[in-house]
């Protein structure tokens, strides 16, 4: 019969210590979520802590496994406690420097792609970056020659060329040095690019201040708060980045915006006013919410 210590340091028996230790937070939940986070934490698939059930793990894992496991205990989001998050075919590294990126800018990936199907070349920016996640899909899935991102945030610039860093042979086999981060406010570190791009995408933020407090507290408590919430009513940066996209997209090129279901008709309310844009639309997510707000570049100014 195994020693005990010795099943402690299978997969199988860490998974039970990180349950028992997750289990006053999450109840049933925990032993489920355990699973998940040994899995994350090792880099791999969910499905991995049932079917290598036996396999050992070193000091080394167990203690990535453990600092994990205490992250969440103290509260942190699975993201942050594994400081990794699936993005699309993607997994990035996260922390609390950067959003945890969600299904609904994944699904932002797919209607721009869609929408510039059968266009290869040309420039995407990214406005927000964060993490890299928009950036870093549309270079690895999409067919742009190149992509530039940025950040008002250093320590999201940071978090972003890391994961462009750990992608580097997959981003380098298609288009090598084509992903550029750069840190400053909106379209301020972009004026280079003017009338040269063809694809603007930003999931800027756009809570009200007076909402954050109606977030859930591993939003409100965790992820960096610049990133979530910004001045008149949640649209400051959107107006900032509406205003100055005109100059920045060439004739025809798609500007498209990410924000919530409370703010998509007065996004594009924004975008028809500036005078810059038709076929100005808002777009909805997977469950049918206002979500997203697409419009070209007029061609005839």
């Amino acid at each position: 019969m195994a020693r005990p210590e010795a099943l402690a340091t299978t997969v199988a028996g860490i998974v039970a210590r990180v349950a028992r230790q997750l289990r006053p937070a999450l109840g049933d939940a925990a032993d489920g979520e355990a699973r998940e986070l040994v899995a994350a934490a090792m880099h791999q698939p969910r499905f991995w802590p049932s079917t290598a059930a036996s396999a050992p793990l070193t000091p080394v894992d167990v203690a990535a496994i453990d600092a994990a496991t205490a992250r969440r205990v103290a509260g942190a989001p699975l993201a942050y406690a594994v400081r990794s998050a699936p993005f699309r075919a993607l997994t990035l590294y996260v922390d609390e420097r950067v959003l945890i990126p969600r299904p609904e800018t994944e699904h932002l990936v797919d209607l721009v792609l869609a929408t510039a199907q059968g266009k290869a070349g040309g420039v995407a920016v990214d406005v927000g970056t964060g993490s890299g996640a928009l950036a870093l899909a549309l270079a690895t899935e999409g067919e742009f020659t190149r992509v530039v991102a940025t950040d008002l945030s250093a320590d999201a610039i940071a978090v972003a060329r890391e994961n462009a860093r750990a992608l580097a042979p997959v981003l380098s086999a298609r288009r090598p040095g084509a992903v550029e981060f750069r840190s400053g406010d909106a379209l301020a570190p972009l004026a280079d690019l003017n009338g040269s791009v063809d694809v603007l995408v930003s999931n800027p933020p756009y809570i009200a201040f007076a909402e954050v407090s109606e977030l859930p507290a591993s939003v409100r408590d965790w992820e960096p708060p610049q990133a979530l919430a910004c001045p008149d009513d949640g649209l400051a940066v959107t107006r900032t980045i509406v205003a100055g996209a005109g100059s920045l997209l060439r004739p025809g090129g798609l500007l498209a915006f990410e924000t919530d279901s409370r703010r998509a008709r007065a996004v594009a309310e924004l975008v028809e006013q500036s005078g810059s844009f038709d076929e100005v639309r808002v777009l909805c997510d997977l469950t049918g919410r206002d979500r997203y707000v697409f419009a070209s570049r007029r061609v005839d100014i």
